[in-house]
């Protein structure tokens, strides 16, 4: 029997153009929005692969040994550098579109900055100066090690675009709105009255809850795999540890749609279930990173930590740019909690209502 009203209730589900909408349709969208929107605040500076620099020669008495050296020592260090004679140093600038411009003299140097390319200039103004030291000390013509610079690696989180991040996101979020997904179960019961005749049979009040379940978390996944898919396709997001990622979205939706049921055996009514559970959800959203993202927001670390959506965006994201999150564990066991505890909460109303109607 409960075999019978988990098929029927998901074709049911599976039919509706909504349900298509809702959990593939409207996160497409977003995801296109929200990662256009924020793109420039999540975008991440790339150098290029050579730093363009121009140069002049003032000085009477400037070595061209010192010169030379230089020129070698740059370009080890990804430096292109170009002698310009005459002309003013930023219309160079600005015509030519180099990251920085060295005038040297007798006993001294001037460095002009592009301010569109203000890290390239901070790092050839590091090197002249590390440079023109040893040279001042005699060392002209020795390339040592002093003044190439040697990047270091100290542990950080790597940065995530914005379309990753919203690709990801928009998926949970969405997922989270299980509830109305399964609105067409709950009308057609009450249309047909197929509640009332389900009270009266042998099935447990849990088998009654697991026939609405079960088919809402299989058609909400299948939504979301969807989505995930044509993500992929569409915009190229990136997913990290697809196994692991899988397991944390289902006991998302999982979770989702046992708050969702547990409203709804205690309202008894779809419409004040789905405006319950969608201002839940959109203020579990907002302070989990739904909208703003949650490396961005301002909001006490303490109340991100009581969304669960929040545990759950960051765990993936994480997984995503790192490979790995320590955030995995406590989503999947807060989800869990929520299955636990509102999955008994719905049997209950579901059975004092049955006694009381009875």
């Amino acid at each position: 029997m409960i075999r019978y009203l988990i098929k029927n209730n998901f074709k049911l589900m599976v039919r509706s153009i909504t349900n298509s909408l809702l959990v593939v349709i409207c996160p497409l969208i977003l995801i296109a929005l929200l990662s256009s929107a924020f793109d420039d605040m999540m975008s991440r500076y790339d150098g290029d692969a050579d730093i363009i620099a121009g140069y002049r020669i003032e000085g009477k008495n400037v070595p061209s040994e010192m010169i030379d050296a230089f020129k070698d020592g740059a370009k080890d260090n990804g430096y292109i550098l170009k002698e310009y004679t005459e002309g003013d140093p930023e219309e160079i600038l600005r015509n030519e579109d180099m990251g920085g411009f060295v005038v040297f003299k007798d006993d001294t140097y001037t460095i002009y900055q592009n301010n569109d390319h203000k890290e390239e200039a901070k790092i050839l103004e590091y090197s002249v100066n590390a440079f023109y030291e040893n040279a001042l000390a005699g060392k002209v013509g020795v390339k040592t090690d002093s003044v190439k610079i040697e990047p270091e690696h100290p542990d950080y989180m790597p940065a995530i675009d914005s379309i990753d991040y919203y690709g990801i996101i928009e998926v949970v979020y969405f997922g989270w709105c299980a509830i109305v997904c399964g609105a067409g179960i709950f009308m057609s019961e009450k249309k047909y009255r197929i509640s009332k005749k389900l009270r009266v049979s042998a099935l447990s009040e849990t088998k009654l809850y697991l026939a609405k379940f079960v088919p809402i978390v299989s058609v909400v996944i299948l939504g979301n795999a969807a989505t995930t898919l044509l993500s992929i396709i569409l915009f190229k997001v990136h997913w990290g540890n697809p196994v692991l990622s899988a397991l944390i979205v289902l006991f998302s939706v999982s979770a989702a749609t046992a708050l969702g049921l547990m409203a709804y055996n205690i309202f008894d009514n779809i419409v004040v279930t789905i405006i319950a559970v969608f201002a839940l959800v959109w203020f579990a959203g907002f302070f989990g990173g739904s909208f703003e993202t949650y490396m961005f927001s301002l909001h006490p670390m303490s109340v991100k930590l009581i969304s669960p959506i929040y545990h759950i965006n960051r765990a993936l994201v994480e997984l995503s740019c790192m490979g790995h999150s320590d955030y995995v564990a406590s989503s999947i066991m807060y989800c869990a909690a929520i299955i636990i505890v509102c999955s008994a909460v719905a049997v209950l109303a579901g059975s004092i209502r049955k006694r009381g109607k009875a």
